[in-house]
């Protein structure tokens, strides 16, 4: 039986996480978007990622991927440095195992370790068992943006979960 690691990405991963991300760019209303990304797409989009020392994890089993995690900055204003947003996919064939809840946690330590101070999940609303997993690891509800997006001929709302690292004020 093969063994579930968590490790940190890398360039040989993009096809895989293209795959995943596509998966629901032509399903789901959970991505936001309607064009699919190709391996050379993601390099280009994690490279500020990579650059800026944020933490980009992957879930595998075996050598298949089953997942992808990453955080970056929530805006480019200093005033905002501490503030990371996270983005995380599961394939499809992954969800239901606690295999989301796995790679969020670690994420949330690589990114407490990172120095962030706040995280900021935004999840479509009604994507009611990723909005469970975040509730589930501390996030809360900072609030909804109605009818942001659209796709499939229906408007989305966007539902803004947060998470503060770190205690106190800062100094």
């Amino acid at each position: 039986m093969d063994e579930i690691t968590i490790r940190n990405g890398q360039a040989g991963d993009y096809a895989g996480i293209a795959e995943i991300y596509n998966h629901y760019v032509r399903t789901s209303t959970v991505i936001f978007s309607d064009r699919e990304l190709t391996a050379e797409d993601f390099a280009e989009k994690l490279r500020p990622v990579i650059d800026g020392g944020f933490p980009f994890l992957v879930i595998e089993k075996g050598a298949g991927l089953m997942g992808y995690a990453y955080a970056h900055s929530y805006h480019p204003d200093p005033v905002y440095a501490g503030t990371w947003e996270l983005t995380t996919y599961l394939s499809h064939r992954a969800t239901g195992r606690g295999l989301g809840t796995r790679l969020i946690s670690e994420l949330i330590e690589h990114c407490r370790r990172g120095g962030a101070h706040v995280l900021i999940s935004c999840i479509t609303a009604g994507n009611e068992p990723c909005e469970r997993m975040h509730r589930r690891l501390g996030f809360t509800l900072s609030g909804v943006l109605p009818q942001v997006g659209r796709k499939f001929d229906q408007w989305l709302d966007d539902a803004l979960y947060t998470l503060r690292l770190k205690k106190g004020t800062m100094k």
